[in-house]
């Protein structure tokens, strides 16, 4: 599989008499069969940033790379990846078969019916869409629907799969079941992805590397397991977890009595606190959550909200009362 990157791309859309800049000299990297989770808010450049891998998108400069030749004016039909996108975009008067079959009937591909009909049914069958190939879209459920976008891709079988928040339509179940699917079918493949959304968790649950972007600019870079224990700045920290991390300044964490740094800001994730019941504790319980795998509280001490989490067998109510601890080694620091 080839490696793919981006090198000091500009990109800038001109409505009206505005001149808008999505990216000012974006620069990153893509493994061999790496998958990259692409992690940011509404407006924050992730559907661009396919869409110039794609070709779909002009670039004002730089150069889009794979194994390090310039494929910039390629056009999208001979870069050898596939996007799906959030709306699922299948013809609805064609069965699943006809719409699995669509992308091969190019003519630039020139491939023959019964190659055709091969990789429609080899990727039916690794979709668990066998039974379902002589159905039409509207007999579909939400996360068929889903797979026969895949699938769409999937036939081409491309050397980069483009993903632009495909599961954003679907509920808390199907969206945890695809997770799940995309996930093994990305790693029995062995192929790249890159796959964009704003939900934590699924760049949590998916990615070999998440890409924080915000405003164009790529925050940071690193496994999730760096990205949320280490993260590089206030914007990048707030991005993962639920509960959220608590971000004090350098006069709440002095009256908190934590370690100064002479840092700004201090992060400090909901798990981390050790959380002690003491009926003369300093910490009153103002809002109790019960979510399942854990319990998640706000604490009001000495004027400052906080958030804590702790594990589900603890019985514990509004207006109780606790004392806190914290290991110094899992407080995060930031400049402004």
């Amino acid at each position: 599989m080839p490696r793919y990157g981006l090198d000091s791309v500009s990109v800038s859309y001109q409505n009206a008499r505005v001149k808008t800049q999505v990216f000012g000299g974006l620069t990153l990297e893509i493994s061999p069969g790496e998958m990259v989770v692409v992690l940011g808010e509404t407006g924050a450049g992730k559907s661009t940033l396919l869409r110039v891998l794609a070709g779909l998108q002009k670039t004002d400069s730089g150069r889009v790379l794979e194994d390090g030749q310039d494929i910039s004016t390629l056009p999208p039909h001979r870069r050898d990846m596939a996007m799906v996108f959030q709306n699922f975009s299948l013809y609805p008067r064609m069965t699943v078969a006809e719409n699995l079959a669509f992308p091969l009937q190019a003519k630039v591909l020139n491939l023959p019916p019964h190659e055709i009909e091969k990789r429609v049914r080899e990727s039916a069958d690794f979709l668990g869409l066998t039974d379902k190939l002589s159905r039409r879209p509207d007999q579909l459920s939400g996360g068929e629907l889903q797979r026969v976008a895949i699938g769409r891709a999937l036939v081409r079988r491309p050397k980069l799969f483009l993903m632009d928040e495909p599961l954003a339509s679907l509920d808390a179940k199907l969206r945890e079941r695809m997770v799940i699917e995309i996930h093994r079918m990305q790693r029995s493949l062995g192929c790249g992805m890159i796959y964009v959304t704003h939900d934590h968790e699924e760049a949590m649950s998916l990615a070999d590397r998440i890409l924080v972007l915000h405003h164009g600019r790529i925050l940071q870079s690193g496994t999730p397991e760096e990205i949320y224990r280490h993260p590089e700045s206030k914007a990048v920290a707030r991005m993962l977890g639920r509960p959220g991390i608590n971000i004090l300044n350098a006069d709440e964490a002095g009256r908190l009595g934590l370690p100064d740094k002479g840092k700004k800001w201090v992060g400090i994730r909901p798990e981390s606190w050790k959380v002690t019941a003491d009926a003369n504790g300093p910490a009153t319980a103002t809002v109790v959550e019960h979510l399942g795998p854990l319990i998640a509280m706000v604490l009001d001490v000495q004027g400052i909200t906080l958030r804590v989490s702790v594990p589900p067998g603890n019985r514990v109510k509004l207006g109780d009362r606790f004392r806190l601890g914290i290991d110094p080694e899992a407080l995060n620091y930031f400049d402004q």
